[in-house]
């Protein structure tokens, strides 16, 4: 039975451009009017997570920096914790600079604690090579948007984890829906498995649902398809959003 949905925020819950899509934040919110928290798990930085379950209306913990953060809500409050530190990165980060001088980081740099991200503007190929030459204990993931270096015990699927200590249930009782290579660790975890339309096929061959529309929409059908599978709502009932 699923307690819980997770969702990956950008192309999961929102258009191509990054704004959130209208039919997703309607399916997020019937998702928590049925009593089912939904929590936010991100390659995004943790601050990045905490507006949007604000705006969003989540009640479930944040997962940020691709499992490397988490943020629970404690009353008025919000506790913080972060499962690793940055070492090695910032090796790597210094050797691709030098042979790739148009690499550059994301802007959210300044607040992330548990890896990198660098922007598209070089091959995330290059980037594995220069990790496997200095023998550096890293992983590199293109999430689609960026390619996001880390840990290798880093992940979507460790953070879920962690996040399901929060809510006192088993990570095989959440259903979680993203449309990137960095779901695929998520997806180990989980007991139900979404990806949305665009995904990779790495993505969609390990999915037990693949949504027909994409982005946002995609997204939001998933949360409906769960909703339905698992009885929360009829298999009957019609889509309350009008989606087709």
């Amino acid at each position: 039975m699923v307690k819980a949905i997770s969702v990956d925020i950008d192309g999961t819950i929102t258009y191509p451009d990054r704004r959130l899509h209208k039919k997703a934040l309607e399916a997020i919110r019937l998702a928590e009017g049925l009593g089912v928290p939904v929590m936010l798990v991100t390659g995004n930085t943790l601050q990045f997570g905490e507006a949007a379950t604000i705006l969003i209306g989540t009640s479930g913990p944040v997962v940020g920096e691709d499992g490397g953060a988490l943020s629970v809500k404690d009353g008025r409050l919000r506790r913080r914790a972060y499962l690793t530190k940055m070492d090695e990165e910032w090796i790597l980060w210094s050797e691709v600079k030098r042979r790739y001088p148009e690499a550059v980081l994301s802007f959210s740099m300044p607040e992330r604690k548990a890896g990198l991200v660098i922007l598209r503007t070089i091959p995330v190929e290059a980037v594995r090579d220069i990790i496997e030459e200095l023998g550096l204990n890293l992983v590199a993931v293109d999430s689609g948007f960026a390619i996001h270096v880390k840990k290798p015990w880093i992940n979507k699927g460790t953070g879920i984890k962690k996040a399901c200590e929060v809510l006192g249930i088993e990570p095989g009782e959440v259903a979680h829906i993203g449309d990137g290579e960095n779901d695929l660790d998520a997806f180990r975890v989980v007991g139900y498995r979404v990806a949305v339309g665009q995904a990779p096929e790495s993505l969609k061959k390990e999915a037990d649902y693949v949504t027909e529309k994409t982005y946002g929409q995609g997204g939001a059908e998933g949360i409906l398809h769960v909703l339905r599978k698992f009885g929360y709502l009829g298999e009957d009932d019609a889509d309350p959003f009008g989606n087709p």
